[in-house]
Protein backbone atom coordinates (compact mmCIF):
# COMPACT_ATOMS: atom_id res chain seq x y z
CA UNK A 1 0.00 0.00 0.00
CA UNK A 2 1.33 3.51 -1.26
CA UNK A 3 1.51 6.31 1.75
CA UNK A 4 2.86 9.70 1.26
CA UNK A 5 3.90 11.77 4.47
CA UNK A 6 5.54 14.62 5.05
CA UNK A 7 9.78 15.05 5.87
CA UNK A 8 9.99 16.29 9.26
CA UNK A 9 14.11 16.12 9.17
CA UNK A 10 16.85 15.73 6.39
CA UNK A 11 18.09 11.84 7.08
CA UNK A 12 20.82 10.26 5.35
CA UNK A 13 17.86 7.73 4.30
CA UNK A 14 16.46 10.83 2.45
CA UNK A 15 19.31 12.28 0.63
CA UNK A 16 20.30 8.29 -0.39
CA UNK A 17 16.00 8.20 -1.19
CA UNK A 18 16.59 11.62 -3.38
CA UNK A 19 20.05 10.10 -4.75
CA UNK A 20 18.38 7.19 -6.70
CA UNK A 21 14.79 8.74 -7.28
CA UNK A 22 15.91 12.92 -8.32
CA UNK A 23 18.56 11.73 -11.69
CA UNK A 24 15.40 9.40 -12.81
CA UNK A 25 13.94 12.90 -13.40
CA UNK A 26 16.94 15.12 -14.25
CA UNK A 27 19.75 13.07 -14.47
CA UNK A 28 21.86 16.67 -15.37
CA UNK A 29 21.48 17.60 -11.93
CA UNK A 30 23.74 17.64 -8.84
CA UNK A 31 22.03 15.87 -6.17
CA UNK A 32 20.76 17.79 -3.14
CA UNK A 33 23.70 17.67 -0.12
CA UNK A 34 22.53 17.29 3.61
CA UNK A 35 23.31 21.22 3.98
CA UNK A 36 20.74 22.03 0.74
CA UNK A 37 18.21 19.27 2.60
CA UNK A 38 18.45 21.04 6.00
CA UNK A 39 17.35 24.00 4.60
CA UNK A 40 14.96 22.75 2.23
CA UNK A 41 13.32 20.91 4.74
CA UNK A 42 13.74 24.11 7.80
CA UNK A 43 12.32 26.38 4.86
CA UNK A 44 8.49 27.48 6.52
CA UNK A 45 6.97 27.89 2.69
CA UNK A 46 7.92 24.35 1.46
CA UNK A 47 6.48 20.66 2.26
CA UNK A 48 9.13 17.87 0.64
CA UNK A 49 6.77 14.89 0.66
CA UNK A 50 8.12 11.36 0.36
CA UNK A 51 5.68 7.99 -0.98
CA UNK A 52 6.19 5.00 0.27
CA UNK A 53 5.59 1.00 -0.83
CA UNK A 54 6.16 -0.78 2.55
CA UNK A 55 9.56 0.51 3.60
CA UNK A 56 11.12 1.08 0.70
CA UNK A 57 10.93 5.26 -0.83
CA UNK A 58 9.20 5.26 -4.66
CA UNK A 59 8.54 8.81 -4.78
CA UNK A 60 9.00 12.82 -3.65
CA UNK A 61 7.59 15.81 -4.57
CA UNK A 62 7.78 19.70 -3.11
CA UNK A 63 5.25 21.89 -2.40
CA UNK A 64 5.97 25.50 -1.97
CA UNK A 65 3.17 27.88 -0.63
CA UNK A 66 3.74 31.32 -1.83
CA UNK A 67 2.16 34.24 -1.51
CA UNK A 68 1.82 36.98 -5.20
CA UNK A 69 -0.47 40.26 -5.66
CA UNK A 70 -2.58 38.09 -7.19
CA UNK A 71 -3.13 34.37 -5.71
CA UNK A 72 -1.57 32.49 -2.89
CA UNK A 73 0.02 29.55 -4.87
CA UNK A 74 1.01 25.72 -4.23
CA UNK A 75 4.02 24.90 -6.84
CA UNK A 76 4.65 21.61 -7.03
CA UNK A 77 8.31 20.82 -8.07
CA UNK A 78 10.38 17.76 -9.01
CA UNK A 79 7.29 14.74 -8.53
CA UNK A 80 9.11 11.96 -9.29
CA UNK A 81 8.29 8.37 -8.96
CA UNK A 82 11.41 5.90 -9.12
CA UNK A 83 11.09 3.66 -12.49
CA UNK A 84 10.02 -0.01 -10.36
CA UNK A 85 7.02 2.07 -8.99
CA UNK A 86 5.48 3.51 -12.12
CA UNK A 87 1.86 2.53 -13.19
CA UNK A 88 0.81 2.14 -9.48
CA UNK A 89 -0.58 5.03 -7.99
CA UNK A 90 2.42 6.26 -6.94
CA UNK A 91 2.43 9.59 -8.85
CA UNK A 92 -1.64 10.26 -8.09
CA UNK A 93 -1.24 10.07 -4.54
CA UNK A 94 1.93 12.23 -4.22
CA UNK A 95 0.00 15.05 -6.66
CA UNK A 96 -3.31 14.36 -4.25
CA UNK A 97 -1.37 14.73 -1.07
CA UNK A 98 0.23 17.55 -2.46
CA UNK A 99 -2.43 19.47 -3.61
CA UNK A 100 -4.43 18.51 0.05
CA UNK A 101 -0.80 20.32 1.29
CA UNK A 102 -1.56 23.46 -0.80
CA UNK A 103 -5.41 23.29 0.31
CA UNK A 104 -4.48 23.31 3.81
CA UNK A 105 -1.97 26.15 3.76
CA UNK A 106 -4.59 28.50 2.10
CA UNK A 107 -3.32 28.12 -1.76
CA UNK A 108 -5.97 29.19 -4.15
CA UNK A 109 -4.62 27.52 -7.27
CA UNK A 110 -1.69 24.79 -7.80
CA UNK A 111 0.75 24.60 -10.66
CA UNK A 112 3.43 23.03 -11.64
CA UNK A 113 6.02 22.46 -15.05
CA UNK A 114 6.57 19.32 -16.73
CA UNK A 115 8.82 18.84 -19.80
CA UNK A 116 7.92 17.69 -22.98
CA UNK A 117 7.87 14.56 -25.31
CA UNK A 118 7.01 10.59 -24.92
CA UNK A 119 9.02 10.19 -21.65
CA UNK A 120 6.59 12.52 -19.89
CA UNK A 121 3.29 11.55 -21.58
CA UNK A 122 2.08 9.47 -18.86
CA UNK A 123 2.92 12.38 -16.29
CA UNK A 124 0.57 14.80 -18.66
CA UNK A 125 -2.15 12.26 -18.39
CA UNK A 126 -2.11 12.22 -14.81
CA UNK A 127 -1.89 15.76 -14.31
CA UNK A 128 -4.62 16.50 -16.77
CA UNK A 129 -7.08 13.65 -15.21
CA UNK A 130 -6.72 14.91 -11.79
CA UNK A 131 -7.69 18.63 -13.17
CA UNK A 132 -4.30 20.50 -14.26
CA UNK A 133 -4.65 22.64 -17.62
CA UNK A 134 -1.87 23.12 -19.62
CA UNK A 135 -1.46 27.56 -20.00
CA UNK A 136 -0.68 29.56 -22.97
CA UNK A 137 2.85 30.75 -21.50
CA UNK A 138 6.57 30.61 -21.08
CA UNK A 139 8.57 29.36 -18.56
CA UNK A 140 11.56 32.01 -18.59
CA UNK A 141 14.69 31.10 -16.64
CA UNK A 142 18.27 32.79 -15.79
CA UNK A 143 21.19 31.19 -14.02
CA UNK A 144 21.95 33.53 -10.89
Amino acid sequence: MIRVEVVPEATPELQSSLARLLPQLNPNLEVPDMDRLRRLVADPAVTLLLARDGDEVVGTTTVIVYTTPFWIKARLDEVVVDDSARGKGVGEALVKAALDVGRERGAQVAELQSGRGPAREAAHRLYLRLGFRIRDSDVMRIVL
